[in-house]
């Protein structure tokens, strides 16, 4: 347990560190370039697609149709697909929970405020669209789960991650977040998962050997 307390908080004072450098000195600067460059190009068309993968929306009908899928099939628990299949349904929905109180409580200004009104920056408490955009909600479920199907199936961990990063970078160029709430949303979802799978199926020594 203390070493993946250690981790934990080495990796969020490194995110934080992060995202403090980004926010202040590079964000406004690539956000700007990706929308002057990039708006006309194929590039914004085929994020939006890769995006379009982690959608808000499906994400919560498929946890619904998974958690009715196990209580109707193994409510118990007892059969491994099962386990597995809760273990990373309450990956996600914990993440989504992180990801919505953090959007509400921070209330970043999205880029689309920068280039139509020059704001930027944290103005707190809001619920709306272009003014919650840290930490980005697609990047957080996108690494709750993939790095939930790399902790049960570590052969295919770096497909899993490339995608990830995938989306992230889709996020940034299609200017719904600056990479500063994507590097953000990849430190919450991954150890959203990481803390998951360490209460579903280990205990601290073994967790500990495994992660280090």
């Amino acid at each position: 347990m203390e070493g993946l307390n250690r981790k934990t908080a080495i990796s969020a004072v490194i995110a934080a560190i992060l995202y403090l450098v980004f926010f202040i000195f590079f964000d406004r600067a690539i956000d700007l370039w990706v929308h002057n460059n990039c708006s006309k190009t194929w590039l914004p068309q085929l994020s939006d697609y890769i995006s379009y993968l982690d959608n808000g929306s499906f994400v919560r009908l498929g946890l619904a149709l998974c958690f009715i899928l196990i209580l109707v099939c193994d409510s118990g628990i007892k059969k491994r697909w099962a386990k597995f299949l809760l273990y990373i349904c309450i990956s996600r929905a914990i993440a989504i929970v992180i990801s919505d109180g953090l959007k509400y409580l921070l209330g970043r200004y999205r880029p689309i405020m920068l280039f139509e009104n020059n704001l930027y920056g944290l103005h707190f408490l809001s619920t709306k669209w272009a003014m919650n955009s840290t930490p980005s909600g697609h990047i957080i479920r996108a690494f709750s789960i993939l790095t939930a199907l790399s902790m049960l199936h570590r052969r295919f961990a770096g497909i899993f991650i490339f995608l990830a990063v995938l989306i992230g970078a889709s996020r940034v160029i299609v200017t719904a977040h600056y990479p500063s709430d994507v590097l953000f949303g990849a430190f919450i979802g991954i150890f959203t998962a990481i803390w998951t799978y360490k209460y579903f199926f280990i205990r601290d020594n073994e967790f500990d050997k495994q992660i280090s």
